[in-house]
């Protein structure tokens, strides 16, 4: 059991080993001082009585129907008297993923729950879905109270050392998308094309050779410029089809462990969300790992006033490029590569004098790099803001 800063004893209770070679990290950044406890010892160590608060890192999984400590957390919390009563805490990521959510019900009874998003905009979905249960037509239902569940947000952003030394006058040749390769909840497949229009058009921009004759043929690096190439990495998981003509620039980094995916995200120039713009999903009920991803490696977002809504803790100049919605991801790259939104404002047919283009000429003219001291900044401001959290939390509040 480890022992907090407060003086409190935290118990972290988890499979081992850490996937992915966490381990590392929660040595390097020493986030925990103990022994790792199985899952299993959480309900025979809350019978003991010794723990009055228990944070379930994601509540979709961790109560789903079917997990055996779901109804055992409820039947430890009636068996202990009145005085020794225990508090959950629930991590939650989606509104939207439900099955786990029915158990909320006989926790919000008996006051016993707080409910812990990572994002502004999930914690807003969640107080919208308690205000319609708190007026159900179920009478059990409606008496539970869900209208004064405690709904906090704690973002989780670490303190990763970041120790690449960014030039400040560097061209912009390393973007990263970062998630699962899922087509219907990232735009891969628009942002291929869109990428490979640009590259048709201006191969030179991108830091290419012309396409070559062949028919599988790939793009080249133009080893005669000076400046490095554009290339647009993949890190997550899953399988995506790369088109032939994009194998040289877009690369896939699957299945990294936890300090090479740090590694690489840090040497990232910019981060790209590339949220499908049909699916409202991570605007209004999911929150994306991406940003705090991205907050962590001091590496900036790319994103529009839609995004920056919804993250509100990642709306900050510090942490984001803001890009007008009409200038597509591709074309902000490009913009921003060439310090030049012209193209842009050309092709679209968009004024001079319109608000896309000043838009667009604010966005170049913060451009992309972010000092460390910047960073820095942004970061020590979340997690101020995450300690008013935990305070609330400790005192109940």
């Amino acid at each position: 059991m480890g022992q907090s800063q407060s003086g409190g004893e935290v118990q972290v209770y988890a499979p081992l080993p850490f996937g992915f070679n966490f381990s590392t990290i929660v040595e390097n950044l020493q986030l925990y001082h103990g022994n790792v406890k199985n899952f299993e010892n959480l309900i025979e160590d809350i019978n003991s009585g010794g723990i009055d608060l228990v944070v379930l890192g994601t509540c979709e999984f961790d109560l789903r129907p079917g997990q055996p400590w779901r109804e055992e957390l409820l039947a430890a919390w009636d068996a202990r008297d009145s005085a020794n009563k225990f508090k959950l805490v629930c991590i939650v990521h989606n509104v939207n993923d439900t099955p786990w959510q029915t158990i909320i019900t006989p926790w919000a009874q008996r006051d016993a729950i707080r409910i812990l998003p990572i994002s502004e905009h999930v914690a807003a979905a969640f107080r919208r879905s308690f205000s319609i249960s708190a007026d159900s037509p179920d009478t059990s239902v409606r008496a539970a109270g869900y209208e004064y569940i405690p709904v906090d947000v704690h973002v989780p952003v670490l303190d990763v050392p970041v120790a690449v030394d960014r030039k400040p006058a560097r061209i912009l040749s390393d973007a990263v998308i970062q998630g699962s390769f899922y087509t219907d909840r990232r735009d891969y497949l628009e942002i291929f094309a869109e990428l490979k229009e640009s590259l048709a058009r201006d191969p030179t921009v991108w830091g290419y050779l012309p396409l070559g004759p062949e028919e599988d043929a790939s793009y080249v690096v133009n080893t005669s410029l000076p400046d490095p190439p554009f290339r647009l990495f993949l890190v997550g998981s899953g399988w995506l089809q790369i088109p032939h003509e994009l194998e040289n620039i877009v690369l896939i980094r699957a299945g990294l462990s936890y300090p090479d995916f740090y590694a690489l995200m840090s040497s990232m120039d910019i981060c790209v969300t590339a949220f499908e713009s049909a699916d409202n999903g991570y605007y209004e009920a999911q929150a994306s790992s991406t940003f705090a991803m991205a907050v962590e490696c001091n590496v900036p977002l790319l994103v529009t006033e839609r995004i920056k809504a919804a993250y509100t803790y990642a709306s900050d100049n510090r942490a984001a490029v803001t890009r007008p919605a009409a200038m597509r991801e591709v074309e902000a790259l490009r913009a921003l590569r060439t310090q030049d939104a012209s193209y842009f404002l050309h092709r679209t047919g968009i004024a001079l004098d319109s608000s896309t283009a000043r838009a667009a000429e604010a966005m170049l003219r913060l451009g992309w790099v972010r000092s460390p001291e910047e960073s820095r900044a942004f970061k020590e401001e979340i997690w101020q803001a995450n300690d008013r959290v935990v305070e609330r939390i400790l005192r109940d509040l």
